[in-house]
């Protein structure tokens, strides 16, 4: 019976023709206006605006210098800020342009005192500790040179300034140089590589962000996606900076290489010109300046950094229960199932479908017994229909309006659909109320998280590329073009609210979107959506997500196997073993697809994906504690290799787990080695899937593969706490104890840190309460000492530490031995200290290595 069920067909995996974006609904820049008018326009000097720069004026730090040309006059407003910033704002003299002034930006931006000297050119602006300056050049056209300690980073070029401000466009254009860098990154969402390619000679369309519900997108395309995070870093081996534009219009930007340094190109369809500049100077401060000032990500629940069970769709409760126990009788660890749109009323949110799912308490109670959560699904689009009482409460107030102040109706999920207006701020509460148990009938504390799917928002309409029009009017007239690429993070942010409401402020809510904009993810991870079953794909996932850590967006991850297609068994191997190592971990696929459960293969590739997923497990310590360093940095956990290594640019296939775990995504069918750079001159670093074999580090290996693994390393110098016990999911893992792994370099030293606390609550922030210690292995010693915190009723138990030292073997190749130690100096076993205990009542603890 359970196997005509699951379409057992589905073991054939035989390749389908796979959809393709439709290219006639989403535009080129040759169909949009302004795109496509001012994309090559080069002004006639007449239009290139002057500075006056014996008109300024400084007000509480302020700069104000006025700009004109042949036909208006502007006003440019600059400042510098503490923490290696900058910005720039332009504006018309009678300035109406829409500003997102207090959603963004959660930075205090405190203003550096500014000196002046006045020039017969030009004007210099500079701090008091004379670290940061300004020049701004007279002109025509006029430029502003962004300086820290004397050299320049960043300009902004006026040769190609543009402001339109009439009825029917306030559409603006400007460009930005990025001084002594060799590529630039950056703009996310796109499927696309880490680095930024040449757009500007026309060999593509320029990078477009209008969030879009890009069903079969492309794969290493500009497109537009579903996110926007206008920012970008130009990067070399000296030296790093950037630019983010405060601004949720939709943007095309071209990129170019061919002068001295690269450059970027930005049209913008209207609001405000509002550009915040990051003197970095290296990546690394450019990750901490953008965080600082869009916000940081707070902890996850543990539960939400195990593996994710998910199809579009499960039909009914009895589908969701058999998936739970399929999945624990082949013994594949997991943490959530999700409930797609068919577990609510005909897509009614907050409404359960009583024909297929009759007794979600059940459901719920069943799914918990076995250790796990479930995740539904809630997007922005309310039904319209008055047996609704979502959509009643609603109706009159609540939604996004037509200029005469009717609701706008449009088809989506539902049928005929109307769509929240998140900037009337009762609204947003409205839509966050329900949330509450006793309004979103039959959910319970199992129903652990939310996933705010289709809010772009998504629109069943090809004639508007399946949007809101862009003259649709939210609260206080603001059109929904202004606005529209940050829809998303407000209902995401709305949501957030919801579920902190609902569990009362005491557990740290989980919301996955797939529409994202700057400052997202402090309410929401993400993950890349609608992919397909192509290597292509599976190859952009790893560039992502690296690009999603350097704007702040730390939860990140794709569908595994792809959402739309079938992949074959060896794609769907390589993919669970590359996504292990991405923060956001989730099987997941189209109705579409055929089944892809991993218990419906063949014993052969059941064996790779629960080794794969087991993998993932043992190093949640590590991904939780990366967390938690993110929250007191901003740094990102999954990193580029030129991160942490300068002079290393494009590695798209490897990536960093924090600074001492290196994974290698294996993107190509049918190889028996792949190519992998050993970063860091001077560095050694373990394969640990291959025997612990050692590699130095400067050059390029050939590592050899087989479908069992993809090749992961230690760099030598590291401690990585892991969680080695087999466990059904992070609730059995509560209770189980840790291994040190102590990878010595050559000179036989290691360091690292351990964080953990409830898992839960907010404690580890509002009470300080958590075990945060760190690691050092010196002089044949382990010597754990306390960071910070306090432990208050945690306990964590060792199991044992296994100590990697570097040997040269006989041939000269280089080898590491192995040692493991399940006792302290003076014979007690790990396993009875309480290391939290141990460490906050003494002076820390001593293991003999």
């Amino acid at each position: 019976m359970y196997r005509g069920l699951f379409f057992l067909s589905a073991l054939a995996l035989a390749t389908a023709d796979l959809p393709v974006i439709d290219k006639n609904v989403f535009k080129n820049c040759s169909r949009i206006p302004f795109c496509s008018t001012l994309r090559h326009r080069v002004l006639e000097d007449a239009l290139k605006y002057t500075a006056d720069i014996g008109g300024f004026s400084i007000r509480n730090n302020v700069v104000n210098v006025p700009l004109y040309n042949y036909d208006s006059v502007l006003n440019m407003q600059l400042y510098l800020l503490e923490g290696n910033k900058a910005r720039v704002r332009i504006a018309e003299l009678e300035n109406t342009r829409f500003e997102l002034e207090d959603i963004v930006i959660v930075e205090e931006l405190k203003k550096k005192k500014l000196k002046v000297i006045l020039e017969t050119q030009s004007v210099l602006f500079y701090s008091e500790d004379s670290h940061h300056s300004i020049r701004v050049a007279k002109g025509p056209p006029f430029f502003v040179r962004f300086m820290y300690k004397g050299d320049i980073l960043v300009v902004l070029d006026a040769e190609r300034i543009f402001m339109q401000s009439t009825k029917e466009s306030e559409a603006f254009t400007f460009g930005v140089e990025f001084d002594g860098s060799e590529r630039l990154y950056g703009l996310f969402h796109h499927a696309y590589q880490l680095a930024l390619k040449e757009t500007m000679d026309d060999s593509s369309d320029p990078f477009r962000f209008r969030n879009s519900d890009s069903w079969a997108y492309e794969a290493d395309s500009p497109m537009a996606l579903y996110g926007t995070v206008p920012a970008i870093y130009g990067h070399s081996a000296n030296v790093s900076s950037g630019i983010f534009l405060h601004n949720a219009a939709e943007q095309w930007i071209d990129i170019t290489y061919k002068d001295r340094n690269p450059k970027a190109y930005f049209m913008v369809e209207g609001a405000a010109f509002d550009l915040f500049i990051f003197l970095g100077p290296t990546p690394k401060d450019l990750v901490r300046q953008i965080t600082a000032l869009t916000g940081k990500a707070h902890m996850p629940q543990l539960w939400t950094l195990g593996y994710h069970q998910c199809r579009f769709s499960y039909k009914s409760q009895e589908d969701v229960k058999t998936v739970v126990a399929r999945m624990d009788q082949n013994n594949f660890p997991f943490d959530a199932i999700w409930l797609d749109g068919d577990h609510t009323d005909d897509y009614r949110w907050f409404k359960w479908n009583h024909t297929t799912y009759t007794d979600p308490v059940d459901l719920q109670r069943n799914v918990s017994a076995t250790g796990r959560k479930c995740v539904s699904i809630s997007d922005p689009h309310i039904a319209v229909d008055n047996n609704y009482s979502v959509y009643l409460g609603a109706k009159d107030k609540y939604f996004v309006k037509w200029a005469n102040g009717s609701n706008y109706e449009a088809d989506c999920w539902p049928g005929l659909s109307s769509w929240i207006d998140f900037m009337i701020p009762e609204a947003s509460d409205y839509y966050s109320s329900w949330f509450a148990f006793d309004k979103f009938n039959g959910s319970t504390e199992t129903l652990a998280g939310i996933w705010n799917d289709m809010n772009e928002p998504a629109v069943f309409d090809d004639t508007i590329e399946k949007t809101l029009p862009f003259e649709v009017l939210h609260a206080g007239g603001v059109k929904h073009g202004d606005i529209h690429n940050i829809y998303g993070f407000m209902q995401t942010r709305a949501t957030h609210k919801g579920l902190m409401d609902r569990d009362q402020q005491k557990k740290r809510p989980f919301i996955l979107s797939r529409s994202t904009f700057a400052g997202s993810q402090r309410y929401a991870a993400m993950w890349t959506g609608d992919n397909s079953a192509t290597w292509n794909h599976f190859a952009n996932t790893y560039p992502e997500c690296m690009t999603a850590n350097l704007m702040g967006m730390v939860f990140c991850g794709a569908d595994i196997g792809g959402f739309l297609g079938d992949p074959s068994d060896e794609l769907l191997q390589r993919w669970y073993q590359g996504a292990v190592w991405t923060t956001f971990f989730r099987g997941h696929s189209s109705r579409e697809s055929q089944r892809r459960e991993p218990f419906l293969f063949s014993e052969e590739v059941q064996n790779v994906i629960r080794n794969a997923i087991r993998l993932r497990y043992q190093h949640i310590p590590v991904f939780y504690r990366l967390f938690f360093e993110h929250t007191r940095t901003g740094d990102p956990i999954l990193r580029p290799l030129f991160y942490q290594y300068t002079d290393i640019n494009e590695r798209d296939t490897q990536m960093l787990i924090g600074t001492d775990i290196m994974s290698v995504a294996v993107t190509k069918p049918n190889i028996t080695s792949v190519n992998v750079f050993i970063p860091g001159e001077s560095e050694y670093w373990y394969r640990v899937d291959e025997g612990w074999s050692v590699h130095a580090g400067g050059k390029e290996v050939n590592a050899e593969i087989n479908i069992a693994t993809s090749p992961y390393y230690y760099r030598a110098g590291s401690i990585i706490v892991r969680q080695d016990t087999i466990v059904k999911s992070t609730t059995e893992a509560l209770n189980a104890s840790y291994s040190i792994y102590v990878n010595l370099d050559l000179n036989n030293q290691a360091e690292g840190r351990f964080y953990m606390d409830d898992f839960i609550s907010f404690d580890y922030t509002n009470k300080n309460e958590y075990i945060y210690f760190s690691m050092r292995a010196i002089n044949h010693k382990l010597i754990i000492t306390p960071i910070d915190g306090n432990h208050g009723d945690l306990v964590a138990h060792l199991k044992e530490v296994i100590v990697h030292r570097i040997v040269t073997e006989n041939d000269g190749k280089l080898g590491s031995s192995e040692t493991t130690y399940i006792k302290t100096a003076d014979g007690t076993p790990l396993e009875s200290i309480d290391i939290g205990k141990e460490l906050f009542t003494g002076e820390g603890l001593t293991i003999h290595l």
